[in-house]
């Protein structure tokens, strides 16, 4: 009668477990479904970290090595446009598959007229910014799948590649030892407790030990399983946008349905261990090691099936980060639908913005050829030509632009902007700036055109020299591959190279209170004002010294002499 209310007690103590789990579980996801509704248009709150962006983008690295994509934006051009604060920014992904589809389209911006991928992605992201309820069901499966920022999906997967399974022997060994010993408490209360107490500390001791090592195989597992159900789900759900998906998917999941079968004792409900019933399970994980020897049963097949799993991955990656890229969308203070005008040598855009600038001034420019930006610091050369590119990836990649107009052909896109010397490589800033020129200059063997914007060509030389070079380098971005987009501080451009580049300016104004007043707007020609000298009188600077250099400015211009 005692062994009687003992099991009553037990089995009463697992059910309210699992009742008190569903019930956080139904409150979580009413509470999720919630914040999907609100957080529809607005950015990401949380900044991603530099080891979190490491982990994201190895995705993205590995398929352009795999595969040889056309273009990929470089590091150069991605640190320079600060593109790690714009995914960040836009990183609403419900899943770590999303994640790793946003910053891939990003970094590789479409340059084929006819694109069924990139077609396909702007189809999603257009259905689902018009279907709210919807796009919420997705991103509730899609959020199941889950996010793990700490380690690289892409490395683990490879690391499972590299293993091969182990004989189960050992965890057979220990699962009869855990029985024999529940079944000797009902016969020998005494020796029975002692020898379950004995089995479970070795049985937990081995599992530890075990699943630290293979870690990443379970991490696969649970993706993999994950991925697996949420196909299953979308195809319930079935919204006709995804109806070619949803049969593709049904090809990779025929294959994988053992995976599918198992992955009960893989997966967890919650990624938190604050779920009791999330708890229980592992502790019976622990004592009859049932991941692992499923693990050692799946590992041959996941091996086998690895291009199904990757077709799993890019399907339901895509879809999140159309939805990702649709909200982000939401939140543009100015958006619209680029026109590819493939075949013209132009970059037209209307009142453009740039996106991590609140209250942004907009700018508008249309040329079929370099243009050549003049004006003082801070009068907004760089954020222009920051613009200017990042409106051309976010075209290509996207499909709309922070602008009222855009109209382009596809680019490969480079930039050389906030370079620096390299210490580790020993290279000064004129070595590391005709490095980072000479690979635009190169780029234009890929048979692409190429949009290029540099500011402040060869600052790290001479005048005379930088002049003069400079002139020589920019009249090779003159050829017809080519778009650029030049900022400099060098007024003599504007004459040497009238030929090749057509002259804006941005300037700024000493206001009768000896403040400075910037207005951001571009002007057609080259900058005519010379306020720099007038700037040292603004913050107080000795009245002689100022005197002496207008002085100086005055001669020069007449003689062109400095002495």
């Amino acid at each position: 009668m005692q062994y009687l209310i003992f099991v009553i007690i037990v089995f009463a103590f697992v059910l309210i477990v699992f009742i008190e789990g569903m019930i956080r579980e139904r409150k979580s996801k009413l509470k999720y479904r919630e914040w999907l509704k609100t957080s529809w248009g607005k950015k990401n709150e949380l900044p991603l970290g530099a080891d979190e962006m490491s982990n994201i983008c190895r995705y993205s690295k590995r398929v352009a090595e795999r595969y040889k994509s056309e273009f990929y934006v470089d590091d150069i051009t991605w640190k320079d446009l600060s593109f790690d604060d714009i995914f960040s920014d836009m990183d609403t992904c419900s899943c770590i598959l999303g994640e790793e589809m946003l910053y891939h389209r990003l970094r590789c911006p479409e340059l084929d007229t006819i694109d069924e991928d990139y077609s396909h992605f702007v189809k999603l992201r257009e259905y689902f910014e018009e279907h709210e309820d919807e796009r919420i069901a997705v991103q509730e499966i899609l959020h199941d799948i889950g996010i793990n920022r700490k380690t690289s999906i892409v490395t683990v997967f490879e690391y499972v590649d590299s293993l091969k399974a182990e004989s189960n022997i050992q965890h057979y060994i220990m699962i009869f030892l855990m029985l024999l010993a529940i079944g000797l408490v009902f016969v020998l209360p005494g020796a029975g407790v002692i020898m379950l107490i004995a089995a479970m500390v070795i049985s937990i001791g081995t599992y530890l030990k075990k699943k630290k090592a293979i870690e990443p195989v379970i991490v696969t597992f649970n993706y993999t399983a994950k991925m697996l159900k949420a196909a299953d789900r979308l195809k319930k759900l079935s919204p006709k946008v995804l109806s070619v998906d949803i049969e593709r998917m049904n090809d990779c999941r025929e294959p994988l349905k053992s995976v599918l079968r198992k992955s009960i004792w893989l997966t967890t409900g919650s990624a938190s261990m604050d779920n009791p019933a999330m708890l229980l399970e592992e502790y019976v994980k622990m004592f009859f090691h049932i991941d692992l020897i499923m693990i050692n049963l799946l590992i041959r097949l996941l091996k086998e099936r690895t291009e199904e799993i990757g077709t799993l991955r890019r399907i339901l990656g895509t879809i999140d980060a159309s939805i990702a890229a649709g909200s982000y969308k939401a939140g543009l203070e100015r958006v619209c639908i680029p026109e590819f005008g493939d075949g013209e040598r132009c970059y037209n855009i209307k009142n453009c913005i740039h996106p991590l600038i609140k209250e942004a001034v907009p700018n508008s420019i249309e040329t079929n050829g370099p243009v050549l930006l003049t004006g003082s610091n801070a009068s907004g050369k760089s954020t222009f030509l920051k613009t200017v590119a990042i409106s051309a990836i976010f075209a290509q990649s996207l499909g709309y632009v922070p602008a009222e107009e855009y109209r382009a052909p596809r680019f490969a896109i480079y930039t050389s902007m906030a370079l620096s010397d390299s210490i580790l490589n020993g290279e000064s800033y004129f070595i590391v700036e005709i490095k980072s020129l000479k690979r635009i200059l190169d780029a234009k063997d890929n048979g692409y055109p190429v949009l290029c914007c540099i500011d402040e060509v060869l600052r790290g030389t001479n005048t005379i020299e930088r002049i003069a070079a400079s002139t020589q380098i920019l009249k090779c971005f003159s050829d017809k591959c080519y778009i650029p987009f030049a900022a400099t501080h060098d007024i003599e451009l504007t004459k040497l190279l009238d030929d090749d580049y057509t002259n804006y300016h941005f300037d700024e104004e000493i206001t009768g209170d000896d403040d400075v007043c910037f207005n951001y707007r571009m002007k057609k020609g080259p900058a005519v004002s010379r306020n720099a000298i007038k700037l040292l009188k603004v913050l107080n600077y000795d009245d002689r010294l100022i005197k002496d250099a207008e002085a100086m400015v005055d001669k020069f211009t007449e003689t062109h002499k400095w002495d």
